[in-house]
């Protein structure tokens, strides 16, 4: 790599040196295994009896319903571990690859963004494939991504960077469509990192955060990314007056991406998130890079030099999530899906005596 190297090659060279060295996890996923397994044996053996007492007695009625309780939150973590298989063999299909999720607002920008970025890598000579999922299988399709598809239906896309990077678009948090933030749910798990895009026109909304903790707790890097960072403003050319798109001034962006980190780092505090996940926000202008012929000036110009040094600084965290990866994904489960509903369903009916006998 020459000295005088930019970012964007430099983060191109460096996908290009991506190594996945898996690590060997089977030793924690086996402990976490038969500790689930011990846990559910000891739940069935030490239901709770009322003998000696009224079948109407209200002790009566909170044995039968702590009961009932256990055995729907046994099968409701069975169902829900069942229930992310599409998601773990999507996520093996790219095994020898770091997968990005694109998260955001159906607003956010985020297919004209991955379309950028696939550009840049085939102007470098890269090869870049394009993907769809139908049904649970991945299809390819020669067709760049296009504004508004994952929002208008069910499906993702993807596009494979140089057969190492690939950046999955889903539909939008708060789609229009339950089906579209059910969808976007269900393959957050199979994401090795997250590239979170936020509209300058509203970056930051604390909805969207509620939603990114909940990867963020997965012990995954999140990169913030302000969008449409460029303004409209009148000017007078060959003595019209027309109306310019400019960039923002790099005092209202850095003003943004303060506002956006600061609110970003103090919600996910209050979640009991890693700090260090956070990574600092960067503001781009994805069309005024395209409506410049993408040069490098105005690449720079709009932010994407910045961009690239962002996403090289995330990505050996991005590996070291991704060669753990088995290990946290039931981790999570274990401590959402299990813990989290004996919590909320069991033990919050205080019993005396607790569910353990």
């Amino acid at each position: 790599m020459k000295a005088d190297a930019s970012n964007e090659e430099r983060l191109i060279a460096d996908v290009d040196a991506f190594e996945f060295i898996t690590h060997d996890v089977t030793t924690i996923v086996h402990s976490m295994e038969e500790w689930l397994a011990r846990l559910s044996a000891h739940l069935q053996s030490n239901r709770r009896t009322w003998r000696g007492l009224k079948e109407q007695s209200e002790l009566a009625r909170k044995a039968d319903a702590i009961n009932t309780l256990v055995n729907q939150s046994m099968v409701g973590w069975t169902e829900q571990w069942q229930s992310y298989e599409p998601a773990r063999a999507f996520a093996d299909s790219f095994d020898d690859k770091v997968l990005l999720l694109v998260f955001g607002k159906f607003n956010a920008g985020k297919s004209s963004f991955c379309n950028l970025l696939a550009s840049r890598f085939a102007a470098h000579g890269k090869d870049v494939r394009y993907f769809y999922l139908d049904g649970g299988q991945i299809v390819e399709t020669p067709e760049r991504f296009q504004a508004g598809v994952t929002e208008m239906t069910s499906r993702l896309q993807g596009v494979r960077l140089a057969g190492k990077l690939v950046l999955v678009d889903t539909p939008g948090l708060h789609s229009v469509t339950p089906e579209n933030a059910g969808l976007t749910q269900r393959f957050t798990d199979s994401a090795d990192g997250v590239l979170w895009l936020t509209s300058s026109t509203s970056p930051g909304q604390v909805q969207e955060l509620d939603e990114l903790g909940r990867e963020l707790h997965k012990n995954k890097p999140l990169l913030p990314v302000v969008t449409r960072s460029d303004v409209y403003e009148e000017d007078e050319v060959d003595g019209e007056i027309r109306k310019i798109l400019r960039n923002k001034t790099q005092e209202n962006r850095t003003e943004q991406e303060d506002d956006v980190n600061i609110r970003a780092a103090d919600k996910l505090s209050q979640m009991g998130v890693a700090a260090e996940l956070l990574k600092p926000p960067v503001s781009i202008s994805t069309y005024f890079a395209g409506a410049h012929g993408q040069t490098h000036a105005a690449m720079n110009e709009a932010g994407f030099e910045r961009l690239f040094a962002a996403l090289i600084a995330v990505t050996e965290p991005t590996l070291a999530y991704k060669r753990r990866k088995q290990a946290e994904v039931l981790l999570h489960h274990l401590a959402e899906n299990v813990i989290g509903a004996l919590n909320s369903k069991v033990v919050s009916l205080r019993i005396v005596g607790g569910i353990y006998g």
